[in-house]
């Protein structure tokens, strides 16, 4: 699985993984467990505004909870995997065609176990 923090900031990778492995949690908790780990702490604003900002790009959905908000994924770690690496794609065939699939299919029969990884996605598609 390649590394969340290739999609998204380093500190917006390190939350969203606290919310895949937590569930649904304030900024405040979220802040508690990232300052658990460092030695030098982050405030509580920096966390939320990383929560705001992850919430603006769809990744979280927030609920309000007396004056503050519990932030949750929006989807499972698996699934924005996925959608990120279709948002690539969308955008490599777009901007390059026929030579980013040639480019891909030059990529994948150099590497046997990726094709055949491809060959059982194409079968599984065909029925």
């Amino acid at each position: 699985m390649p590394k969340l923090e290739e999609m998204l900031g380093p500190l917006e990778a390190e939350v969203m993984q606290i919310l895949w492995i937590r569930g649904p949690s304030l900024a405040s908790e979220v802040t508690q467990v990232i300052n658990d780990r460092r030695t030098v702490p982050l405030s509580y604003k920096t966390i939320l505004t990383i929560c705001t900002r992850l919430s603006d790009k769809g990744f979280l959905v927030h609920e309000k909870e007396g004056r503050a908000f519990r932030y949750a994924a929006k989807m499972t770690e698996a699934a924005f995997v996925a959608d990120q690496a279709s948002k690539a794609a969308d955008t490599f065939l777009e901007r390059f065609g026929d030579a980013a699939l040639a480019s891909f299919v030059n990529q994948v029969t150099a590497d046997p176990k990726q094709l055949a990884a491809l060959r059982d996605l194409l079968e599984v598609r065909d029925t």
